[in-house]
């Protein structure tokens, strides 16, 4: 019988120290959105204070949303990335600019990083471990 506890109990330092999100050729780490990662939440409703009335009514632009949800990302979900380059081929160095840049030229990719950020087993330590043994093992 499985317990709850090891279905559900994720490793707090993970979810605010982050975990890498291996793309190949580059790496992203993101912390939880969520969680014990109190930053996001508390980021993110700064930031939507000042359109708490159109969030409420339904009628917030689509684009300021996700520029929103973008922003909150780049403050406190990704933490960094490695071997990124931009458009132009070039590095692309880690800032909250190039990240909310990033992440608004990119929506297939936003999606994918908000879907992991949003998993309870990417912040589990035995489910990395294994992961760990299985790739050393392969």
């Amino acid at each position: 019988m499985t317990s709850p506890y090891a279905q559900f109990q994720t490793d707090e330092s993970l979810e605010t120290e982050g975990v890498v999100l291996d793309y190949g050729d580059y790496q992203i780490r993101i912390a939880r959105a969520g969680g014990a990662n109190k930053r996001f939440a508390k980021v993110l409703e700064a930031k939507q204070k000042p359109h708490r009335r159109q969030i409420q009514n339904e009628t917030l632009d689509e684009g300021v949303a996700r520029k929103i949800l973008a922003e909150a990302f780049a403050e406190a979900v990704v933490l960094g990335w490695d071997n990124l380059t931009g458009p132009d081929g070039k590095p692309m160095p880690y800032s909250k600019q190039n990240c909310v840049k990033l992440l608004m030229d990119l929506p297939d990719l936003f999606a994918d990083i908000r879907e992991q950020a949003a998993k309870v087993a990417l912040f589990r330590r035995e489910e990395i471990e294994e992961a760990a043994g299985n790739s050393a093992a392969g």
